[in-house]
């Protein structure tokens, strides 16, 4: 595993909160293992399969911390094109859709869908992960996964940029109740 996946693995399993915005994949904290392995494939397409099954099975591992005794409070927000790209195929989906369904009956995990019809909106820049954590003595950051390399940001000028914007995400997006009756849509037309 790269050096910067293995460190961002390490800060997700200490944090308390986790506010992700996805604007192309459904978050990998989200996703089922048939799902993370066609994104591995589509988005490295030289890994080895071994490299392939690594990386998917450490994204359904890593799904232990929204069921530990004091689970991780997830608050995920991903773009319409998220749920309705084909990705694995439309079982793959219909699975990946009918999982977050699931997901969102925990009290911990919160997703909210942002419809096409919305139009511009502040996430259209691309995909972030902030997170805070148990101790207060530790700063909270916030994780951008670019084709140039991982960021780990922690300045409090871009913590304020980075809520800032998950507020205006959260509002432009379906509510939770709306976010999941268009999940059920997404499955009943992938059958």
């Amino acid at each position: 595993m790269p050096e910067e996946y293995t460190a961002y693995i390490g800060f997700e399993s200490e944090a308390r909160t986790i506010r992700n915005y996805e604007s192309l994949f459904i978050p990998g904290l989200a996703q089922t293992e048939s799902y993370a392995r066609a994104v591995v494939r589509g988005v490295l397409p030289t890994a080895s399969r071994k490299e392939v099954e690594q990386r998917a099975q450490a994204r359904v591992e890593r799904q232990a911390l929204l069921t530990k005794k004091d689970p991780l409070q997830l608050w995920a927000i991903v773009d319409e094109a998220a749920v309705r790209r084909l990705v694995g195929g439309r079982e793959v989906m219909r699975t990946q859709a009918r999982h977050l369904l699931q997901l969102t009956e925990e009290p911990n995990v919160t997703i909210q869908v942002i419809p096409f019809e919305r139009g511009a909106h502040a996430g259209m820049t691309g995909n972030f992960v902030h997170m805070d954590f148990p101790d207060p003595a530790d700063p909270e950051l916030v994780y951008v996964d670019t084709p140039a390399g991982d960021l780990f940001l922690e300045s409090e000028a871009e913590m304020r940029r980075y809520k800032s914007m998950f507020e205006h995400l959260q509002a432009v997006a379906l509510g939770p109740d709306e976010s999941a009756d268009l999940l059920i849509r997404v499955a009943e037309a992938r059958d």
